[in-house]
């Protein structure tokens, strides 16, 4: 279910298909924010990576690995800081505005491809860039966190001598018999398997587990709304006007409680609109001001589609 085009000049229309149960219904999203990057923080444990989910002054990751790309490829002085660089990434009338927005916009794709291992070969095919450009990138995103490649290894050596790995929950994934097979290219899955599950089975016990606590909470007894499922890394419901802000405050608690042992907090973005292909961010705290100021802005984007629509037909 993209959320962005798959072809230049042709909107991805798919998630406007999922429409709610009632006419005086919405489609209410809650997603985990970064939900695999606070596990793979928590993990870790590092320095930088944990900055950016605690703290008052939190950093922002994809700035964090645009800058040293960018300071690489020598797009920006070396005297060039972080603080800086972020700072010009967001204000549009800065000199550095538009090289540092770029960057940071690269180490975004870095960082959610790199995320589960991809090397040079897989992250060249992604980003249409060749290898050499694609181990630049990938060097300096691990020179900025150097704690997660420690980590991985810790991750792929302990499976190796294991021959099992664990979630923060406790469930388990064999692969000694995949460590031990003659094949190069089995042998070497597993290692990524390892990592990948300890976050990627993390990430899905912890949505599980909200899902668990609006079971016990009973929100679709409790209020008129129909849950349709888990989408990615978000829960997605249609439920009635009348009870979306009551709604609203109830299942965000069961989206944000703590999981396992992180201490790494847990945050959700909520937005709802007509369907799930046109969406209304209202931030991560569930208000009447944020839902009202929602509802004006659905509708300017509903009079704005069907403008669109009728200029189209």
């Amino acid at each position: 279910l993209p959320k962005h085009p798959k072809i230049e000049g042709q909107a991805s229309q798919f998630r406007e298909c999922i429409m709610p149960h009632h006419p005086d219904a919405v489609v209410v999203s809650l997603d985990f924010d970064s939900q695999e990057l606070r596990v793979i923080a928590d993990y870790s444990q590092d320095e930088n990576m944990v900055a950016c989910y605690v703290g008052d002054h939190k950093k922002d990751m994809h700035a964090l690995t645009g800058h040293q790309i960018a300071v690489k490829k020598k797009m920006v002085e070396v005297t060039l800081s972080y603080e800086e660089f972020a700072k010009a990434a967001k204000t549009e009338d800065h000199p550095l505005h538009k090289v540092c927005k770029t960057y940071r916009a690269l180490g975004k794709k870095v960082n959610f491809t790199t995320e589960f291992g991809a090397m040079a070969p897989k992250l060249a095919v992604t980003m249409l860039v060749t290898e050499q450009e694609a181990q630049t990138y990938i060097d300096a995103k691990e020179a900025m966190f150097p704690g997660v490649r420690r980590w991985k290894d810790s991750v792929i050596e302990a499976s190796k001598r294991d021959g099992i790995v664990r979630t923060k929950g406790g469930a388990v994934r064999h692969l000694a018999d995949a460590y031990m097979s003659d094949d190069h290219w089995i042998r070497s899955k597993a290692e990524r398997q390892s990592v990948n599950f300890e976050v990627q089975s993390s990430s899905a016990e912890m949505t599980k587990r909200a899902e668990g606590r609006m079971w016990k909470k009973g929100l679709t007894f409790a209020y008129d709304c129909v849950y349709y499922g888990p989408i990615h890394d978000e829960c997605v419901f249609s439920v009635m006007k009348v009870d979306l802000l009551r709604f609203l405050e109830e299942a965000h608690w069961c989206m944000t409680q703590p999981y396992a042992d992180m201490t790494i907090p847990i945050e959700s973005s909520i937005s709802f609109g007509p369907s799930f292909g046109l969406q209304i961010e209202i931030g991560t705290k569930p208000t009447a001001e944020a839902v009202a100021k929602g509802f004006e802005q659905m509708e300017k984007a509903i009079a704005k589609a069907k403008a669109e629509r009728a200029a189209n037909a």
